[in-house]
């Protein structure tokens, strides 16, 4: 008994618009499909015209139905996608074995009742008849059958969406009652609900926007009553301030007939622009919109303009004590005090001015330092920047090791910088590489290029002032071993060139050499006997060549080294050069007894020195330091580098 098969009938058929058939199979030309509407009124015209996929990816399907773009984008937007493995014919008597869907009224669930099926098909039976009384197959009858069959997955797709079931289809769980053949009553599809969004808000990014005056707790978890918690609110660039927590966006929901369930757009109307002021930016991090400081600086909200700001400088008029401020660590630019710096306090920022007098400590972090009135009984330090002060310094500490020191007066100071210039000095220690004063009186000074117009004594105390200059000990030592090094090279040299002329002087050997170059420069063409006799006399030269050889080599190697010693020497001396270059010190008029050493040692080992240490060797002694000037009249003038003797 023959029957034709569910295979028979799935013919490909032609396609619509927007699907391709290759040989791998069909794919949805998103050229032709470019949205979901396109695509669904695809897949609706060949359902209705009695087709359906087979092997169809339900996932893809459904992507492109009801989340295109998402879709396209997590397939690499590629043109083509693949969509099933053919499109064939939905024949009537297969849609026939399909029973109808119950929907509730919302079209919120779908339920099918799953029972074993039976198809009629046409078998083909043999009729027999007699023919010399043998029984034989006269000719093939057709009759109609029902057998017993299953659904199909792809098939069950197609009649549900005739059906009006497009959406939520729980394909594996009814591939599985398909496959087993189960008799139940389920739900195949549910509607998917809206969820509705969240309006933009917005909330602080940053605990400095408010100010604390508490004492500031330290990591071991003391007070520290000397600091307040946060007297100004510094703010970091970069700092985040306001963050709009953006609108969140709902879900559109579907029901199980595809219609969509819109949710209501969430308010968006917040502008972070027009709340930002001088020194923020609106910036989007992580996917949200900040208000984020664009330098370092002190936060100021104002009431009147609806701005946030971060300023660069903060101006204080209260002055700087336990009672107002505490002590300040500083993460802004500028900062500008218009009040005194009480004793004991501690100021540390960048750039920094005050105008009123200062009695603490002041300490600059790569800023500069402007003290418009008095330094008393403090310090003023800058690590990375200039100090300069328009009024008077008294008994205080003065440091900018990398900068410039910049005084109108200063007495009985310590003061130390890579370049100081005082209009007047009065029993002060000073140590700089380049040093400018007008009037020292009584000073113990330690410097490179000194310049002074006019020293003297204070109150019976002279000025004492020593030259840094360089040990050289080490670099003329290595510059003599250099020249020794390359004499003897030089001396090797010689004796191999004499011992080359010595082995050259034998008439026989010079005849041999001065042929053997005619033949390399093809000047002699030698025929075979000659060729003969040639090799017999390279044989007999054999030796006198070797030795020749090996004392040009060496030659040369002595020559090479000689040139590397020639270069270290080279690069010895110009160090040394640069070592003695604006060393020295001039005095326009000594007014006063005025004494100068030069001394070998480093600006660095008096700069890394403490300030007790710093005073204690401006005022020692030593027989190693040499005597160039010792008067308490006249002009002085002196030059390091017109004073050493260089050897060569």
């Amino acid at each position: 008994m023959k029957h034709k098969s569910n295979q028979q009938n799935r013919k490909p058929i032609a396609l619509p618009d927007g699907l391709l058939r290759q040989d791998d199979g069909v794919f949805v030309d998103v050229s032709q499909c470019p949205s979901a509407s396109e695509f669904a009124n695809v897949v609706n015209s060949l359902f209705t015209d009695g087709a359906r996929f087979e092997g169809l990816d339900y996932s893809i399907f459904s992507g492109l139905l009801y989340d295109f773009d998402r879709t396209l984008v997590g397939c690499g937007n590629l043109n083509k996608l693949r969509l099933a493995n053919e499109v064939v014919d939905f024949s009537s008597d297969r849609r026939a074995l399909y029973k109808a869907v119950k929907l509730d009224a919302d079209n919120r669930h779908a339920v099918y009742f799953f029972e074993p099926v039976e198809i009629e098909t046409v078998v083909e039976e043999p009729v027999y008849g007699e023919e010399a009384g043998v029984q034989v197959i006269t000719s093939m009858a057709r009759k109609k059958v029902r057998q017993a069959t299953r659904l199909d997955l792809d098939e069950f797709i197609t009649d549900m969406w005739l059906k009006g079931v497009r959406y939520g289809l729980d394909v594996e769980t009814v591939n599985d009652v398909i496959v087993r053949g189960k008799t139940v009553r389920m739900e195949i599809a549910a509607q998917l609900d809206a969820i509705a969004g969240a309006d933009a808000e917005i909330e602080e990014a940053c605990d400095a926007l408010h100010r604390d005056n508490s004492p500031k707790l330290l990591l071991n978890g003391k007070a520290d009553l000397r600091k307040f918690q946060d007297r100004f609110p510094q703010i970091a660039q970069g700092a985040r301030l306001l963050k709009k927590k953006n609108r969140v966006l709902g879900c559109h929901g579907y029901t199980v007939s595809g219609e969509l369930i819109p949710v209501d757009l969430p308010q968006d109307a917040i502008d972070l622009s027009a709340l930002a002021g001088t020194g923020t930016r609106v910036e989007i991090q992580d996917g949200c919109e900040y208000i984020v400081a664009s330098q370092d600086g002190f936060l100021s909200l104002s009431l009147e303009t609806n701005h946030i700001a971060v300023t660069e400088s903060i101006e204080n008029k209260a002055g700087v004590s336990l009672k107002t401020t505490g002590d300040l660590l500083l993460a802004g630019n500028e900062f500008i005090e218009h009040g005194e710096v009480q004793e004991g306090r501690v100021v540390e920022g960048k750039n920094m001015t005050f105008h009123s007098d200062v009695y603490g400590d002041v300490i600059s972090q790569g800023g500069f330092i402007l003290l418009e009135a008095n330094l008393s009984g403090g310090s003023a330090k800058s690590y990375g920047g200039d100090v300069t002060s328009s009024g008077r310094a008294f008994n205080s500490v003065i440091e900018a090791c990398s900068g410039q020191v910049n005084l109108h007066y200063a007495e009985s100071c310590l003061i130390v910088g890579e370049s100081v210039v005082i209009d007047r000095a009065v029993n002060c220690e000073i140590v700089a590489k380049e040093l400018q004063i007008g009037t020292a009186e009584g000073c113990n000074i330690a410097g490179l290029n000194i310049q002074i117009n006019s020293s003297g004594a204070r109150r019976g105390k002279e000025t004492l002032i020593f030259i840094l200059v360089p040990d050289l000990s080490v670099l003329e030592a290595q510059i003599q071993q250099m020249n020794s090094e390359i004499e003897g090279c030089n001396k090797i040299v010689a004796a191999k060139e004499a011992e080359l002329v010595q082995l050259k002087s034998d008439a026989e050997f010079a005849k041999y050499l001065a042929l053997a170059t005619s033949i390399r420069q093809g000047k002699i063409q030698l025929n075979a006997v000659q060729q003969d006799g040639w090799q017999k006399m390279t044989a007999r030269f054999a030796g006198q060549m070797g030795t020749g050889s090996r004392l040009t080599a060496e030659k040369r190697e002595q020559v090479a080294r000689a040139q590397v010693f020639i270069r270290e020497q080279a690069h010895l001396l110009a160090a040394r050069e640069k070592l003695c270059e604006n060393i020295g010190c001039e005095i326009t008029a000594v007014a006063g007894d005025t004494r100068v050493q030069s001394r070998i040692a480093t600006l660095a080992s008096f700069q890394q020195a403490k300030p007790s240490e710093i005073r204690a060797r401006l005022r020692e002694q030593d027989i190693k330091f040499q005597s160039v000037f010792s008067n308490d009249s006249g002009a002085f003038k002196w030059n390091f580098h017109d004073r050493v003797a260089f050897p060569t």
